[in-house]
């Protein structure tokens, strides 16, 4: 969910066929909202989800096209998560791990998708991207309706607000102060 921005419930979801191997591309159908999308793979997350698939055929799991992506063996067969359960199993396993935010609490499993965007954002702004012309892409690879949605998952972290600032300070200094004393040119 951090490599992707996916919802869980549109991990959840996926099949077999929605995963195309050769191009590392996820395909989410018919998500919130009625929107259908592909989710490129960095190189790293297609390592991780081959070496899942070949370990689930090694025990047998279901491998037709339809079949549920992320399965599990809990019973008599495999079967596809439910966004809720899915969620509730990654709660554990962040809890298990040990992982904590700065203020000492757990993550929860929203924040995946939270801490994808908003580390998207700070990439940016970083390599000095115009973030604005850049905001409806992630709007799109996040799957939501308009960029007023987006801005949900860019709130201003510490990082950002510094970057941001750095960016204003760069691109206005000039006319904003003469011989960087303070002096104001109008």
């Amino acid at each position: 969910m951090y490599s992707t921005g996916l919802r869980r419930g549109e991990l959840a979801r996926l099949t077999l066929g929605d995963y195309d191997k050769a191009e590392h591309v996820l395909f989410v159908r018919l998500s919130k909202f009625e929107k259908s999308r592909l989710v490129p793979l960095s190189a790293d997350a297609a390592r991780e989800l081959d070496r899942y698939l070949a370990d689930r055929k090694k025990l047998g799991a279901p491998s037709e096209l339809g079949t549920m992506l992320l399965v599990h063996n809990h019973g008599a067969r495999f079967r596809g998560y439910t966004g809720g359960a899915l969620g509730l199993l990654l709660a554990k396993v962040i809890r298990r791990a040990g992982i904590r935010s700065s203020q000492g609490r757990f993550p929860r499993v929203h924040d995946l998708r939270f801490t994808f965007a908003a580390h998207a954002l700070l990439r940016w702004y970083r390599a000095g991207i115009d973030v604005q012309s850049r905001l409806p892409a992630l709007a799109t690879y996040l799957g939501h309706v308009s960029v007023v949605s987006t801005q949900y998952y860019l709130t201003f972290l510490k990082a950002t607000a510094e970057a941001a600032s750095e960016r204003f300070h760069d691109h206005s200094a000039t006319w904003l102060f003469l011989n960087g004393q303070g002096e104001d040119r109008s």
